[in-house]
């Protein structure tokens, strides 16, 4: 990353994140979307396969999970190769909560919820969820600055990975619909039969 880059970087989290002693509020949201949010969108998620059992629905809940997959995937590629410090590494900013050593960029919590957002968005049954799920990724995007673990170009970063990985994913989206959409489905009958779970609250295909 170019110096001038990397000041606009600096400059920018400086911007956003937290004062020296933040509102007990703003402190209790940006903990709550830097953390919380995540485990949420899985938890919905599985819930729309659950009770949204239509084909084109399924197919894609199942293209946002891959997007995100694959999102990861590529982040895990950068970071063998580049390595970017986070914040309380470079002894800069307000940290509100601790973190492993690993690399900054690009955020994993941001590529999850664009990736998933974008594939949301990509496909008309889909799209109103794919503007929440943004939206939701932008609260994460901003809170994970603010708590000091992630700079704001690692967000962009991790908004350009999700654009990759969604349009990659794209290309084989026939194939998620034909052949792989009907195969997880088949499964998941098989184990809601299985267990003997109740269809009215887990309704078959």
């Amino acid at each position: 990353m170019s110096d001038t880059l990397e000041t606009l970087n600096i400059t920018w989290f400086h911007w956003i994140n937290a004062s020296a002693h933040p509102p007990a509020f703003t402190q209790g949201m940006a903990f709550f979307c830097a953390e919380i949010l995540i485990y949420m969108l899985a938890g919905w998620m599985v819930i729309l396969w659950i009770i949204r059992p239509q084909p084109q629905i399924r197919t894609a809940l199942l293209y946002a999970v891959l997007s995100a997959s694959a999102g990861l995937v590529i982040n895990q590629l950068i970071g063998l190769f580049y390595y970017h410090p986070r914040p309380f590494e470079l002894g800069i900013g307000h940290i509100l909560s601790k973190h492993v050593l690993e690399t900054s960029f690009p955020s994993d919590h941001g590529v999850v919820f664009f990736a998933t957002g974008l594939a949301l968005l990509f496909r008309r049954e889909t799209r109103g969820w794919g503007f929440l799920v943004m939206s939701a990724g932008l609260c994460v995007a901003w809170s994970r600055i603010y708590i000091g673990l992630h700079f704001p170009l690692d967000m962009l970063g991790a908004f350009g990975v999700s654009l990759l990985a969604s349009g990659m994913l794209f290309l084989v989206l026939p194939v998620i619909d034909k052949t792989l959409q009907p195969a997880v489905t088949r499964l998941y009958d098989w184990l809601i039969k299985k267990l003997h779970l109740p269809t009215s609250l887990f309704p078959l295909s």
